[in-house]
């Protein structure tokens, strides 16, 4: 099997090609409009969902089979059809067009294939077993969402608001400094709405790590 290579993608504004209208072809699309792409549905029949999307402007439907030069200007396409024969055409087109494609449970036509996500706020914690078991990745996502581990996700406004100060004082502090300082005490300040004084004291102790950023 291939190792593949973990990455977040930026599909903002960019054309994402779903090839299917069902259960599975509306979360891929969801999913897709979560990220704020601009998608594209082609699909001779799609559900009731799909359907309200497109009436409501949010995706653009296409009523019709794949076709050869569907992926003609796509960022990423998903195919979502359960016709191997389709796939194949598909898989051959995004190779020939240098498009990333992920072929629904097909991991062999796939060039990446998508994770199981836990988010809280802003984390995203994505979890892969390289197509080898999705039930054990989807155990990992639900082990994980009811977990302590995920809460420290609470954290993550008052980090940026840190980081953010550090960098405009032009400061540095190291990774193995910036761990020391999230803690469970920090944590349960957060959680109990004692945001200044959880960011006081999360200054308070990067400030000893600091270092003024070298001079390039």
């Amino acid at each position: 099997m291939p190792r593949y290579y973990p990455v977040f993608i930026d599909v903002t504004e960019r054309t994402c090609v779903v090839i299917g209208g069902g259960a599975i072809g509306q979360e891929k699309v969801e999913k897709l409009l979560e990220s704020d792409a601009e998608v594209l549905v082609i699909s001779p029949v799609v559900n009731q969902k799909v359907r309200d999307m497109a009436d409501a402007g949010q995706v653009t439907w296409e009523q019709r089979e794949y076709k050869p030069g569907d992926l003609a200007g796509a960022f990423i396409a998903i195919a979502a059809t359960d016709d191997n024969t389709v796939n194949r055409q598909i898989a051959a087109e995004a190779q020939e067009r240098n498009v990333l494609l992920n072929v629904v449970d097909v991991t062999h036509l796939c060039t990446f294939i998508a994770p199981s996500v836990a988010r809280r706020g802003e984390v995203t914690i994505a979890t892969s077993t390289g197509g080898a078991s999705p039930a054990l990745a989807r155990t990992f996502r639900e082990k994980l969402t009811g977990s302590r581990i995920l809460e420290y996700a609470d954290l993550a406004p008052v980090l940026a608001s840190a980081r953010a100060e550090l960098r405009e004082a032009s400061l540095v502090v190291k990774p193995d400094h910036w761990q020391t300082q999230i803690t469970e005490e920090l944590l349960d300040m957060v959680q109990a709405g004692q945001t200044d004084e959880a960011r006081k004291m999360l200054m308070d102790g990067l400030m000893e790590g600091a270092s003024p950023v070298a001079a390039s």
